[in-house]
């Protein structure tokens, strides 16, 4: 009886380790991942794959903290996008016109790089994000921020980069974000 309980006690933290690695374990194409227990895929990386719209199939990982799909044709995601744990989305260099305003319904997102898009403005909904830390919106033609941002308690780091705001604009989101690092490009005398 002894030997079964060493052996028992010795076999937990080889378990603990597949678990772990699981988690950890990068899929890099959606046949890859449809392979494996869809309860299992935790991070999918789905760049540089051409796409225009989001395989329907990746709705069905619900255990998602970790999704790539950056450097595709994609214009819009689905409305039904919603993933519980999601922690990081990419979707930098696509071809979205618009934010995603489903991403608002997204409870767990902590880091979302939505950069060199067409994105002209940010949703007010985009208070809802409250978990939101890191959000970078580079070389994106917005125009306009919500005051809602100022209900991101959590967001460290908001990168503004590439688009021409005044420097009136930028100190008032400063004074209005002072948590925040906010990274701009030097300050226009543009009129806006």
């Amino acid at each position: 009886m002894r030997k079964v309980v060493v052996l028992f006690w010795m076999l937990i933290p080889l378990l603990s380790i597949d678990a772990f690695g699981q988690k950890n374990k990068l899929y890099t194409s959606l046949e890859e991942a449809l392979a494996a227990p869809a309860d299992s895929v935790y991070r999918l990386d789905l760049s540089k794959q051409k796409l225009d719209s989001l395989p329907q199939a990746v709705m069905t990982f619900k255990n998602l903290r970790e999704l790539h799909l950056e450097k595709n044709r994609l214009t819009s995601l689905p409305d039904n996008f919603y993933f519980e744990d999601l922690r990081i989305l990419d979707i930098s260099k696509n071809k979205l016109e618009n934010f995603p305003e489903a991403l608002c319904k997204v409870p767990s997102l902590r880091r979302l790089y939505i950069s060199k898009n067409k994105i002209d403005s940010l949703p007010d909904c985009i208070g809802n994000m409250s978990d939101l830390i890191e959000l970078d919106a580079w070389f994106n033609p917005i125009d306009y921020l919500p005051e809602s941002l100022t209900q991101l308690r959590n967001l460290r780091s908001l990168d503004l980069r590439g688009m021409n705001f005044t420097n009136e604009f930028q100190q008032k989101w400063q004074e209005k974000l002072p948590w925040v690092k906010i990274e701009f490009d030097l300050g226009c005398d543009c009129g806006g």
